[in-house]
């Protein structure tokens, strides 16, 4: 079979590293092919390492992450609201996952270079189209009409430090919320904050101190360190639901399912799709059978997690009423907690929290 992909980001490159491993022909298409320069934590759980196992590269991601254990979600007044188990997962920087994954690809991939600004032609001579495009996706665009990425009016700012971090949390102020994760050398961290761009990433984040500084002082020492160089400043987009399969072409990723990062599942549910649409091929008697049972286990859980996230990103943004919402999480924490494997005592310096996605 012969297969194009629109777009080398983690969705795009795992399926190409899948399907060219079945035998197909695989065409993979990238205006740049870009290792990203600023390395932001994704969190990794259970199945999305699964995915990795099958792909062959888990044992050298793990070599490149943290593996935290638990952290701790804070309220507006600095009270801890819930202790947070890790789960299993590994936080990994987005460019190290990016970089393992392109080195993974068969030599039998044919990586294309160039921009595309029509999907139309993609079809010609292709027996399947690959919509790995991102939030914006023109193949989800193209085929899905209405299908538009809505953005949220949040501003997120993300990067990472040399330093330690000073502690594993994430702290719900009113109206923004700021996070700090572990890499396997480093700090991450990210925050929301109401929408506001000025265009200079040192701007921005002058405005995020303001905003947050003289909070909590391990916020005020994560941004101490920060830099505009290891900055990234940008919005959140979510698209509408789709069914994420039309004649033949299939979304992944992000083009299927965008969702906010609150819950840290954009990478894991692109490569469980990813995975997903290579088993399907792989035991499907036709192309049309393989799409029809890709959309059936993947979209309901897409767009749960697509749901969830938004859900969550309103909870941790809200500005009012923030005593009702902090003391609610704070009797779900109760209960987390109790089944936290760290003992209370334990040192901040071992608690780790699952990271969040940040694309």
């Amino acid at each position: 079979m012969t297969v194009r992909i629109l777009g080398a980001g983690v969705s795009g490159l795992s399926s190409a590293i899948a399907l060219a491993g079945d035998g197909h022909e695989v065409e993979l298409i990238d205006e740049h092919f870009a290792i990203p320069t600023v390395g932001t934590a994704l969190g990794l759980f259970g199945p999305a390492q699964r995915v990795l196992e099958r792909l062959g590269v888990l044992e050298e991601v793990r070599a490149r992450s943290a593996a935290p254990r638990s952290g701790r979600l804070i309220g507006a007044d600095g009270r801890h609201l819930a202790t947070i188990p890790a789960g299993g997962g590994i936080l990994v920087a987005r460019s190290d996952l990016v970089q393992i994954l392109t080195a993974a690809l068969p030599e039998t991939v044919h990586r294309s270079r160039r921009r595309v600004e029509d999907v139309r032609p993609l079809h010609q001579g292709a027996d399947l189209l690959v919509g790995a495009d991102g939030v914006h996706s023109l193949v989800r665009r193209s085929g899905w009409p209405g299908s538009e990425a809505r953005r949220h009016r949040v501003t997120v700012l993300r990067g990472t430090t040399d330093d330690p971090p000073p502690e594993i949390s994430e702290t719900w102020g009113g109206g923004w919320l700021f996070g700090i994760t572990p890499l396997v050398r480093g700090t991450n961290w990210f925050a929301c904050v109401p929408e506001h761009r000025t265009g200079s990433r040192e701007e921005d984040l002058a405005h995020l101190r303001a905003v947050v500084g003289g909070r909590r002082e391990p916020i005020d020492a994560v941004l101490a360190a920060a830099r505009p160089a290891s900055t990234l400043v940008h919005g959140i987009h979510t698209a509408p639901p789709v069914l994420p399969v039309k004649d033949d072409v299939v979304l992944l990723g992000d083009a299927a399912h965008a969702m906010a990062p609150n819950l840290g599942h954009g990478a894991n549910t692109a490569l469980q799709d990813a995975d997903a649409l290579s088993a399907a091929i792989r035991s499907a008697s036709s192309i049309d059978a393989a799409l029809r049972a890709y959309a059936a286990r993947r979209t309901v859980p897409g767009q749960a997690w697509r749901l969830g996230s938004e859900a969550m990103l309103h909870l941790a943004m809200m500005s009012s009423r923030s005593s009702l919402r902090d003391g609610a999480v704070g009797t779900l924490g109760a209960v987390a907690g109790r089944l936290s494997p760290v003992p209370d005592g334990q040192p901040a310096r071992d608690r780790r929290a699952p990271g969040r996605d940040l694309s």
